[in-house]
């Protein structure tokens, strides 16, 4: 099971393992306060995509398809994450709030429950 969250929301039992898919370290917050089972930069959106979202020069679906693009080259880390939603619950963690549907952990998370439905 894959689940998302702020980097900002309390830590849960439930949250299993949590994996914190972020280019950039969130300030203020220690790895113990997160209680991380790893940061996975790989699998956060290029400093580049990142620059174009921000600075308003690209569409959601313009960064949707340049994202997928970028996580095609993570096929190793895509995997284990799959692997691991299939046998235990895995938490995605970014900056954005839960409620903005603009953030990529839940492309991501599509992604993973989409792989893992294949095998």
């Amino acid at each position: 099971m894959v689940k998302t969250k702020s980097v900002y929301d309390p830590v849960e039992i439930s949250d299993g393992r949590r994996f914190l898919v972020t280019r950039y370290w969130p300030r203020g917050l220690s790895k113990e306060k997160l209680n991380l089972s790893g940061w996975i930069r790989d699998l956060a959106p290029s400093k580049t995509l990142l620059q174009d979202w921000n600075g308003a020069t690209i569409t959601w679906q313009q960064y949707e398809r340049r994202y997928m693009t970028e996580i095609q080259g993570q096929q190793e880390q895509l995997s284990r994450l799959v692997g691991l939603s299939k046998e235990e619950t895995i938490t995605l963690l970014c900056f954005e709030r839960e409620d903005n549907p603009h953030c990529h952990r839940h492309l991501l998370k599509h992604m993973i429950d989409s792989h893992a439905e294949q095998f």
